[in-house]
């Protein structure tokens, strides 16, 4: 069996565990068995199992959309950071980098300042309200970047991540200045935000980011070879007759909505589209074929295990997701750092 088969078919295993230790771990403790028990009843299917209606409905209810908020977030975050790596050829691009995540950010610091004011913005609930004000914002602060970026009609890569980097500025000191002038109450809804929360997950919202997860991280698993042959160089890739400016698009599109999805549904989490293609990298090389879906998966697994910590960690208070993947990431981001030292040294 290849090294990739096992690296794969190990992260497959830990998604499934790190799912169900979820659904198993918090205030409320329940056994494995009743897990899976109120999943196979929940379709129908009667067990034996004396499962109270408290176990059902905090596992079905209140775990479950979490849990696979988790899965898809870490997923799409670690897979847009690898994807947008990938095109510019950079290690320290992520979505944060060209403004995504604060674009976002201010939309919904925006969304939850002057809602009350403006009534008509709220559609359906103030919930989906700020999910979708917040992927406007991430949408329109990433199509000013691109535009920011064209030169004769080609994408330049040094003016994007500098343009991303530019309102990377201007959108944080925008949301300073809201947070600022924010109420109390007003306050603390911004602080949870900005450092982000899957305390919103809820099973009416888990299709809307099932499809904006999935849908473009397909389009992005389809685009590996084209991301293979731009680390040789975008001059090499037109020779070979690949369109760069497309798959630059592309790829950023998808990002976009994978990471506007998430940031309008959780807030920012950082440090998972940065760290996770670093490691994927040193265990199973820089092929994206193999880069990509297991980057996926181990986004996955890191962002379950980061909220298994949140919840737990000081019950009954939940901490901030946001500071448990920085104080997870950092260390790892670091010791990367360090070994790419020692190995340019030698």
């Amino acid at each position: 069996m290849s090294r990739q088969r096992i690296i794969g078919l190990s992260l497959v295993v830990l998604v499934i565990v790190c799912f169900v230790v979820n659904l198993s771990v918090g205030n409320v403790s329940v056994p494995i068995s009743h897990v899976f028990g109120s999943l196979i009843e929940k379709i129908g299917i009667q067990t034996n199992l004396k499962i109270t209606e408290i176990e059902y409905n905090v596992v079905y209810n209140i775990r479950f959309p979490r849990a696979v908020y988790s899965c898809l977030i870490g997923a799409g975050l670690a897979v847009s950071g690898a994807a947008l790596q990938g095109i510019f050829r950079n290690p320290l691009v992520d979505s944060a980098l060209i403004g995504i995540s604060t674009g976002a950010s201010l939309f919904a610091s925006l969304f939850i300042l002057f809602s009350g004011l403006v009534p008509w913005l709220i559609i359906f609930n103030e919930g989906f309200s700020l999910s979708m004000v917040a992927f406007f914002g991430a949408s329109i602060v990433a199509f000013i970047v691109y535009r920011l970026s064209l030169s004769n009609g080609e994408i330049n890569s040094l003016t994007l991540i500098l343009a991303g980097i530019a309102l990377n500025a201007l959108t944080a000191a925008l949301t300073g200045l809201l947070t600022y002038f924010a109420t109390d109450d007003e306050l603390r809804d911004l602080t949870f935000w900005t450092l982000g929360s899957l305390g919103s997950a809820n099973n009416d919202s888990v299709l809307l980011l099932l499809i904006f997860t999935i849908v473009p991280m397909s389009i992005i698993f389809f685009q590996a070879k084209s991301l293979n042959v731009l680390a040789l160089g975008e001059s090499n890739a037109k020779y070979m007759g690949y369109k760069v400016k497309t798959i630059k698009l592309l790829v950023i599109i998808c990002s976009t909505c994978m990471v506007g999805s998430a940031v309008s549904m959780a807030g920012v989490i950082g440090f998972i589209g940065l760290v996770v293609p670093h490691i994927i990298r040193i265990l199973a090389g820089p092929n994206h074929q193999f880069l990509l879906p297991f980057s996926a998966l181990f986004g996955a697994i890191l962002l379950s295990c980061a909220d298994m910590i949140s919840r737990t960690i000081l019950p009954p208070t939940e901490v901030p997701i946001g500071i448990i993947t920085a104080l997870m990431g950092t260390p790892v981001f670091i010791a990367i750092i360090f070994k790419h030292k020692r190995k340019f040294s030698v």
